[in-house]
């Protein structure tokens, strides 16, 4: 059976054609074959019997039976009569037998009994005699001589017709229609083999079962991605669309074949459709969702036959790079706190080494005391993980970095709510220190504060990061929250927009102040009830 599935579709047309063809050709001809040597039959044996009324109506025969003796033009018009009709023979006989005219070659042998009915009953009688090649068409008219008051049957007259005759021009006939036949199947074969090739071409040379394999294959894959695909031909309509699609649209149905603009109610949709450039990561706002879409024209013979779009949710693109950002801060964190205590590794075994015991007791001394208070702050006052591991990395990073990180000893902070996770937590917190110690880097060595105050007291959390750097300037205090602007260079501004955007979804805001060259605080305020974003 899959043999017979992936038989060349040249040779399926091809021998669909013929089969065809040959069926057709084949009933054609028998009906052809079949109504004409009937009609010939017909035709022949109506012309017998007409020729023979003609003939005994003819004043020549007429005047040679009342003469009771042929007349002398009698056996020349009778052939004339004959080569007309194309007769085998023409005989003319009285009531005793006497021929008065035979013309042609008599093939059949006589029939009394017919004769005897025309010359007693006065009847036109048709009949066949003999069989295969001897079979003779033989029409037999009475000669009626008018008297005074009556008529009277003289004689008769046979016109004779060879079948053979008959069915050798049948049998010409039927040659001509299976020649016409061969030409119209020769034209046919031709015909199937343009067909076959032309749809090779639509089909880029590939075969029906190759084309179906890709099909289901490509089903698959579509189903199997959790990007939505939407497939859009050039008038706007709707070709193609898998699961994921109608899940991140939220469409329930099938709406192949309508029109996008009645399914998806955008703007920016129709600006996509008529663009003949590849689109990537464009915003779409629809039903509630950010959607990440980008648009591939379909390009054919240097046309556009279409477009594919594919969407992903925002939601689980900015779920990937809080994972990955989460992964990298650990890793600057585990990185600066092994740098940090490999200094101190080093410091210590050179104060060892000089024998500088008393110094190398202080330096334990005050380090101890300095992990006691940190101590102290994260495990008394500070009681939320997140927000420990959080600020123990950014104490690693800001003491490798030479900055003096201070906590307020006033902060006190009881576990978070369960909807405020790591991954806010590590965009806000992380975004704003990371730019504190950023701000301040260009201050003296010895002058470089960052400070990290939070408290829970009242309804709110209550986050505050400050450093002494040189401030926010009036012109880009209006707009530092946009994506994108940014005084640290290219590629930069998306820090404080990615804090905006955490705190719209945790239902909390960012205030801040900021004085030139004496610093600037953020200030976050976040509900310990969730309200937004739900």
């Amino acid at each position: 059976m899959n043999r017979l599935l992936k038989v060349p579709l040249q040779v399926k047309i091809l021998g669909l054609v013929i089969s065809l063809l040959l069926i057709v050709i084949g009933l054609l001809t028998w009906m052809f074959a079949y109504r004409e040597s009937k009609e010939d039959v017909e035709q022949a044996e109506d012309l017998a019997m007409q020729t023979a009324k003609t003939l005994s109506y003819m004043p020549v025969i007429q005047d040679s039976f009342k003469n009771e003796e042929p007349v002398e033009d009698l056996s020349a018009v009778t052939e004339q009569i004959r080569d007309q009709v194309d007769a085998s023979a023409v005989l003319i006989e009285n009531r005793d037998g006497q021929i008065f005219s035979f013309v042609g070659q008599a093939i059949g042998d006589g029939d009394p009994e017919e004769r005897y009915r025309a010359l007693v009953f006065g009847s036109n009688n048709l009949i066949h005699t003999g069989d295969g090649d001897e079979e003779v068409l033989k029409g037999i008219v009475p000669v009626m001589i008018r008297y005074d008051n009556y008529k009277k049957v003289e004689g008769t007259v046979t016109v004779e017709f060879d079948m053979k005759t008959i069915r050798s021009k049948i049998a010409y006939e039927i040659r001509t229609m299976l020649a016409l036949s061969g030409g119209v199947l020769i034209l046919g074969v031709f015909g199937s083999l343009f067909l076959a090739r032309s749809i090779r071409r639509d089909t880029l040379g590939l075969e029906p079962y190759q084309i179906s394999a890709l099909f289901r294959e490509r089903n698959a894959v579509l189903q199997s991605v959790k990007e939505g695909i939407l497939a859009i031909d050039t008038q706007g309509v709707i070709t193609m669309m898998n699961q994921s699609a109608r899940e991140l649209l939220d469409i329930k149905g099938n709406v192949e074949g309508e029109f996008v603009t009645e399914v998806i109610s955008s703007q920016k949709m129709p600006e996509m459709l008529a663009s003949s450039l590849h689109v990537s990561n464009i915003e779409l706002q629809y039903k509630e969702k950010t959607m990440i879409v980008n648009a591939q024209p379909i390009i054919e013979n240097n046309q556009k036959a279409g477009t594919v779009f594919s969407f992903r949710d925002r939601t689980e693109i900015k779920q990937m790079v809080d994972a990955l950002s989460e992964v990298q801060q650990y890793s600057q964190d585990l990185r600066a706190q092994t740098h940090e205590f490999k200094n101190k590794l080093h410091v210590l075994l050179g104060l060892l080494q000089l024998h500088k015991y008393e110094e190398a007791i202080t330096f334990l001394t005050e380090e101890s005391d300095l992990q006691e208070y940190h101590s102290i702050i994260f495990f008394q006052s500070i009681l939320d993980k997140k927000v420990q591991a959080i600020l123990l990395g950014k104490i690693a990073k800001a003491s490798e970095k030479k900055i003096d990180f201070q906590i307020d000893d006033e902060s006190s902070l009881s576990p978070l709510p369960v909807f405020i996770g790591l991954s806010p937590l590590i965009v806000i917190l992380g975004n704003l220190i990371d730019n504190a110690l950023e701000a301040v880097m260009d201050k003296n060595p010895k002058n470089k504060v960052v400070s990290f105050f939070v408290t829970d007291i009242g309804n709110d959390i209550i986050f505050e990061i400050a450093d002494n750097g040189k401030g926010i300037s009036e012109e880009e205090e209006g707009r530092i929250l946009q994506k994108g602007v940014s005084s640290k260079g290219a590629h930069r501004g998306y820090g404080l927009s990615n804090v905006q955007e955490e705190l719209s979804l945790l239902g909390g805001t960012i205030e801040w102040d900021s004085k030139k060259d004496k610093g600037t605080v953020f200030t976050v305020i976040l509900p310990k009830s969730h309200t937004k974003g739900e």
